[in-house]
């Protein structure tokens, strides 16, 4: 199934459903007017400095020299990366469940059932990430992964999440709604997720890729204020596949220090 937000919509089965939550959206999706942002004001906030670009705040000379500290076993790295993952989709679970029932009128199940198969091809997709929410990784691409590769794109595609996820609070921001602290957090604690990443690489000695930009999020998809509902599916899409994504970070890195142990 895919989803086109300009504006055309491929279903397979459950039209009938999907015509009422359509409907629904439109009911209950307007929270107040929205800020008026001119093109200025837009450009700043496309040219500041990304927040997940650096995550740590690392100097060059940390990030480059080899500076007098305490090297950090493999194990220790990846739990660390595992426990900020944990903490995450902890945040993100807890408000999950009341920001579906306010903006879609529907609960968890239904609407993951209704979505499940719809995807971004900006974001990881079921090729990056095998799996959907709440699945577990098969055990042969588990026994497949290496641990400098893993932790690369897991940096990455922390990094995809980043750009969809700023969207969606600059969203919530400008049209004053209700979970703008809940996603703002959900900003920070993804950040505390890639710098742990970083950290990671970094004591590896790995170098990171280049940098995920804005640009990953074309306009078609950003600007989306004279249509509510497909902001809302968007933002469902982009949540969705974050909280995947921690999964996956925790399945993976879970699995890799146990290899570490054995």
């Amino acid at each position: 199934m895919a989803l086109d937000l300009s504006g055309k919509v491929k279903r397979f089965g459950f039209r009938g459903w999907l015509g009422s939550l359509l409907i629904t959206l439109l009911v209950v999706s307007v929270h107040g007017a929205p800020t008026t942002m001119t093109l200025e004001d837009r450009q700043g906030r496309l040219n500041s400095p990304p927040k997940w670009v650096n995550p740590c705040g690392l100097a060059a000379d940390d990030l480059d020299a080899d500076v007098d500290m305490v090297q950090l076993r493999d194990e220790q790295l990846i739990t660390q990366v595992v426990v900020q993952a944990k903490m995450a989709l902890m945040q993100a679970q807890l408000f999950r469940d009341d920001y579906i029932k306010q903006t879609f009128n529907t609960d968890f199940a239904d609407l993951h059932s209704a979505w499940k198969n719809n995807h971004y091809d900006w974001l990881p997709g079921e090729t990056d990430i095998p799996k959907q929410l709440g699945q577990q990784l098969d055990k042969n691409f588990l026994d497949k992964l290496q641990l400098d590769t893993a932790l690369l794109n897991a940096y990455e595609y922390m990094q995809k999440y980043a750009v969809g996820l700023e969207q969606i609070v600059w969203d919530q921001e400008d049209h004053h709604l209700e979970f703008l602290k809940q996603f703002t957090d959900t900003e920070f604690k993804l950040r505390t997720v890639l710098c742990e990443l970083q950290v990671a690489l970094a004591e590896r000695g790995v170098t990171p890729r280049a940098d995920v930009t804005r640009d990953a999020m074309s306009s078609e998809y950003r600007f989306m204020s004279k249509s509510a509902t497909y902001r809302n599916l968007r933002d469902w899409l982009i949540f969705r596949d974050y909280m995947n994504g921690l999964e996956y970070v925790v399945q993976v890195f879970e699995h890799l220090r146990r290899g570490l142990e054995s």
